[in-house]
């Protein structure tokens, strides 16, 4: 099982990686929020268009809803005909969650936004900033992450714990 997990877990993180990619080179206003405050404080992108707005939002929406549909995919395939819980779902459902938080800190922030710092992950105006360099600053993201990813595996464990039951 945890195995298994683990697999789709590598899954799930490339493509929340891809997500992360093409709203960074696609609707970066849309991840502002995410980084430390000197690089916010510096930014330059100017606001976008309501239209484009609109489309960031929806993309974004769009792939945040295939995401966690194929969570509950993963469980579906992991468990359908067999002799599960629901916490042995919720488990199997974390560890494909925190497999992404884990990811997501060691590959994408600590490698490549604090060590290799390619130019795509520099937002417009922000050239030099020091909070690219922030290990600690994406350290405690991680920590938040670990406490949402608690809550995605209680939320999407219990969804797919419901319709594996109706399957």
């Amino acid at each position: 099982m945890i195995g298994r997990a683990l697999i789709f877990g590598i899954i799930w993180s490339v493509l929340w990686m891809g997500y992360v990619y093409m709203i960074l080179k696609c609707f970066p206003w849309e991840m502002v929020h995410e980084y430390p405050d000197d690089v916010k404080d510096a930014c330059t992108i100017k606001t976008p268009s309501d239209k484009k707005l609109r489309i960031g939002k929806l993309i974004g929406g769009i792939y945040s809803i295939i995401l966690f549909v194929l969570l509950v995919i993963f469980n579906v395939i992991e468990f359908k005909g067999t002799d599960y819980n629901f916490l042995t779902i919720v488990i199997f459902t974390f560890i494909v969650a925190f497999t992404w938080n884990l990811i997501d800190l060691l590959i994408v922030d600590w490698l490549l936004v604090c060590t290799v710092t390619p130019k795509w992950v520099v937002l417009e105006g922000t050239e030099g900033c020091k909070g690219y360099k922030d290990y600690m600053f994406h350290f405690k993201g991680f920590l938040i992450g670990c406490v949402y990813m608690v809550i995605v595996a209680l939320m999407f464990g219990a969804i797919s714990f419901g319709i594996i039951h109706l399957l």
